[in-house]
Formats: C-alpha cells, structure tokens, sequence
C-alpha cells in the first residue's frame, strides 16, 4: 500500500490592515525624520503599511486638528471627526490616485467628515446652547501687555471665525491659515474656483469690519 502524498504547503495568508488608524493624540503629532514622499507613504499604506501611516498623521494631523478644530463646535468634536477621517483615509489609502496631493485629498476627507458630522448634530433632538464656548478666563495680573493682547485677539478671531458663514470659514482656513491655492482650496471643498475666491472675499470684508477697531 503506498502511502499518502504529503500535502501541499498552504498559501500565504494575506493580512488584512487594521480597522483603526493610529490614535490621533495631537499632543503627540510633530515632524517625524521620514525623506519619503507623501504618495509613497499613502502607497505604503495602501498597501497595509501602518508605520507609513503612522508619519503621514505626524506630518499633517496637526494641520487637520487645527482646520476641524476651527469648524467643529468642541474639541471632543474636533478630535472625532479627524479620527474618522483618519479612519477613511486608512481604509482608502489603496484608491488614492494622485488626482491632488496627498495634503489635499486629507483635508478634503476631514471636510467631508466635519460636514456629515454637522448634519448628525443638526438631526439630533438635542437643544444646545447658542454659544457653548467657556467664558474668557480673567487674566493674571502680572501677565505682560503683550500677552494679554495676543490672547484676546486669538479669542475676538475665533468669535469671529465662528459668526462667518461655514463655506467662508472653511475658504478662510485654507487658504489664509493653511496656505492652500484657490485651485487646492476648491479640491478640498469640492467647488469652484470662482466659489473660492467669492466666499475668500466676503470673509476677508467681514473680518476686516470685526476688526477695525484693533487698527
């Protein structure tokens, strides 16, 4: 009786990428060492490299907190729609095609996210106050002049970011904060180049009136 052939190797398994991107913690996103382009991190990713994911949060997720920071109601709001972002931007590293940078198609993910998360609040049944932000801290006595005024242009700049319409914010955001062309700008939001520089404008003149006393 002959005896049973052996069997054969069992293929490779693939191993899937995690669910979850890193944790954003932004007090732990900096610049970390990496000479490697973006569209070869996101390629790595793609492809289920998650260290190479881990730098590309380094390398943008303070600019995203930053922008969803500015556009979402809380902190604790902000930190969740770029930990959804993340989240989608893991699981669709492998389409990314180069269509616009790698910086872009992040902050046009995290605007998407800040919008649905938008929508959920506006459909929740849950009444808010009309201004949730904690009132300004009395200022210590010995602080130098100069502190107080950098402090209480940063809080009148986030009033006053917040009285603008959400488009003109977010146009605001990019391109006076995070240095963006009218043509990424347009990418990010999914309008146009017109749309852009109109919104841009009318944010610039609604700024500059809240302003004109700090002339």
């Amino acid at each position: 009786m002959l005896p049973d052939a052996p069997a054969p190797p069992a293929a490779p398994r693939a191993h899937p990428a995690p669910a979850q991107p890193p944790t954003p913690d932004p007090a732990s996103w900096d610049d970390r060492t990496d000479d490697r382009t973006d569209d070869t991190l996101v390629e790595r990713a793609g492809l289920g490299d998650h260290a190479a994911f881990a730098t590309l949060v380094a390398r943008h997720g303070a600019a995203l907190y930053r922008y969803a920071r500015r556009l979402a109601p809380s902190p604790q709001d902000a930190e969740d729609a770029v930990q959804d972002a993340l989240t989608a931007a893991w699981l669709g590293a492998d389409r990314y095609r180069g269509d616009s940078s790698v910086r872009t198609w992040l902050f046009g993910i995290q605007t998407n996210c800040v919008r649905r998360a938008a929508r959920r609040r506006a459909h929740a049944a849950v009444p808010v106050a009309d201004d949730a932000r904690p009132p300004p801290q009395a200022p210590a006595g010995d602080e130098p002049v100069e502190h107080l005024l950098a402090t209480d242009l940063r809080a009148a700049l986030d009033r006053a970011l917040a009285d603008l319409p959400g488009p003109q914010r977010a146009v605001w955001l990019l391109v006076e904060v995070e240095g963006m062309s009218y043509g990424d700008a347009a990418h990010v939001l999914q309008t146009t180049h017109a749309a852009v520089r109109g919104s841009l404008e009318r944010a610039r003149h609604s700024l500059s009136r809240r302003f004109a006393a700090w002339r």
